[in-house]
């Protein structure tokens, strides 16, 4: 027994230098992959740079960071009202900023101290710093706590992938801030058990768009993260009212409600903006309304929304009955809870990157709740969160270069809303028959 022991030990020792050896350069062909993205994505942004002003379709480098950021958090530093028409007279911008609330302008204020050459790249370098965040968490989530230690390969692979997934791809070119809300959501839902004060600065910060915000704590109130929900409720809205406050110094506050309608108008009337037109929404409303040639108002949203939540919302409050809430992103509960805002309400493409570390851990499969799953079932849902990050066919680019219009383009932009839907409503069958004892091991 001895010498069969000793025979063993170099082959072991062999074997472990060995799969050292592939995870190294595996890291190293990832890292390098993320950064041909970024230099790629950078040198975009160069050759396409849109200065300030008019839109330019042909030319969006960066326009989302001077349209949606920069000049929207100047205008309130300097105490105009970035929802009114005079913003649009006195900046170089396109057109006011939708009903966002006035706390994501105090947020970006602090770039409006620096030039604008420097802020776009001080805004980029931490726009990356916050996609290796969400690579990290993903890769942290996933293997905390199972057993497998930190794995350099899997966060480089996460991070590289990130950059080319149309989500992260326009998030870096256009200057969008969808990676502060990503990071917010992925705060919020993970911690909701775990860390209430994490969650709270989680939703706090995705508070600034009320199509994340609402959704997202809706469900987590019944999955049971009442604490995380009340406290981000009332500093969010303390927050706003000093912002609204600072912005109706010179002014009133029905001039300013005024404007904001005004400003979402101008938005509902935007060609890109209808459903019939657009390649970019992932909502279920957004696809029906787009094979009915149907133009939603925001009480039919706010009503879809409420029906679709409603399912999710029982499920998950069963699964926390049965003390089954994982309570982390990475299982089944915060998997609904980002899965079903997505489908229920207004969102876009770029949006999908909250679903990172579910796609992670099923694929992974070191957790749990997915490691009960089969092989095919972890596919079949990976494959189905993964199709609009990887629809490039559905892209403008593509859409433009190879003229694809009429039926065959309603098919490809719906896809990716489709492929969203199955998934959301299969996460919802697992988690029901699980609450309810019937299955231990899922197929399809």
């Amino acid at each position: 027994m001895k010498e069969s022991t000793t025979d063993n030990e170099p082959r072991d020792d062999a074997a472990d230098s060995s799969t050292q050896r592939h995870r190294q350069i595996v890291s190293w062909l990832a890292a390098a992959c993320f950064l041909i993205g970024v230099v790629l994505t950078a040198g975009r942004i160069v050759l396409a740079y849109q200065t300030p002003g008019p839109f330019d379709p042909s030319r969006q480098g960066y326009c989302d960071f001077h349209n949606g950021v920069y000049f929207p958090a100047l205008a309130f530093r300097e105490g105009v009202s970035p929802y009114s028409s005079a913003y649009v007279q006195q900046y170089p911008v396109e057109r006011s900023i939708p009903f966002y609330s006035p706390l994501v302008l105090a947020l970006h204020a602090p770039l409006t101290w620096l030039p604008l050459a420097v802020a776009e790249v001080v805004y980029f370098i931490v726009s990356l710093g916050m996609l290796l965040g969400i690579a990290w968490l993903s890769v942290r989530w996933t293997t905390g706590s199972a057993g497998a230690g930190w794995r350099w390969d899997w966060f480089w692979i996460v991070a590289s992938s990130l950059v080319f997934t149309r989500g992260g791809q326009q998030t870096l070119f256009t200057g969008y801030f969808t990676f502060e809300l990503i990071l917010g959501a992925l705060l919020a839902v993970h911690y909701g058990k775990t860390h209430p004060w994490r969650s709270v600065l989680g939703l706090v910060v995705i508070s600034c768009k009320p199509t994340f915000v609402l959704p997202i704590a809706g469900l987590m109130l019944f999955r049971g993260n009442i604490k995380a929900v009340a406290f981000a409720g009332v500093i969010s809205l303390v927050l706003a009212v000093a912002c609204f406050g600072w912005l109706i110094q010179s002014g009133s506050a029905a001039e300013l409600m005024s404007d904001i309608g005004t400003s979402q108008d101008v938005h509902r009337s935007d060609d890109y903006e209808l459903p019939a037109n657009t390649w970019t929404r992932i909502d279920v409303l957004a696809i029906v309304a787009k094979w009915t040639d149907w133009v939603p108002g925001d009480a039919t949203h706010l009503v879809w929304m409420i029906g679709l939540l409603l399912p999710a919302a029982i499920v998950l409050m069963v699964y926390h009955r049965h003390n089954r809430d994982d309570g982390a992103a990475t299982g089944l509960s915060g998997a609904i809870v980002l899965l079903t805002s997505l489908v229920a309400i207004f969102h876009q493409v770029y949006d999908v990157m909250i679903l990172t570390p579910a796609i992670v851990a099923i694929l992974i499969a070191l957790r749990p709740a997915w490691d009960a799953l089969s092989w095919r079932m972890r596919m079949f849902l990976a494959i189905s969160m993964l199709i609009p990050a990887l629809n490039y066919a559905s892209s403008l680019m593509v859409l433009n270069r190879f003229q694809i219009d009429g039926f065959a383009k309603d098919v490809v932009t719906s896809l990716n809303a489709i492929s969203l839907l199955i998934a959301c409503v299969v996460l919802l069958v697992l988690a029901w028959n699980r609450c309810g004892g019937r299955a231990n091991r899922a197929s399809v």
